[in-house]
């Protein structure tokens, strides 16, 4: 059985109606001046991650898996709030219970809330 993402607000018709789930924040990370590759842990609850990238883009990867600027899944622009599912890791069967995430340029600033 899948895993069901549960409080998404839909219109009549079933369509989702915004991309953030109805919930409070399970966990907060701000990172302000991220160098390396930087493992952040989910919440055992966590279905959907809010992701800022501030003054550089913000590389992201599922799971424990270093990342690389040319070992990514996602990439957040400068100025720009993304919203992703977290995804089920093949290995697994189970959602990702960790991210990693670097900066493209140096100094870069990225927040990220967990649902």
């Amino acid at each position: 059985m899948k895993p069901v993402i549960e409080n998404i607000p839909e219109n009549e018709y079933g369509q989702v109606l915004v991309y953030n789930p109805a919930t409070p924040a399970l966990a907060r990370t701000v990172d302000a001046t991220i160098s390396t590759s930087t493992e952040i842990t989910l919440n055992a609850a966590t279905t959907w991650i809010e992701v800022t990238a501030f003054t550089q883009a913000v590389y992201l990867k599922y799971g424990t898996n270093d990342i690389t600027a040319s070992n990514f899944d996602e990439i957040i622009v400068p100025g720009q709030s993304k919203p992703f599912a977290i995804p089920i890791d093949p290995a697994t069967g189970e959602r990702f219970t960790a991210i990693n995430v670097i900066q493209k340029a140096a100094s870069a600033e990225v927040v990220v809330i967990e649902k």
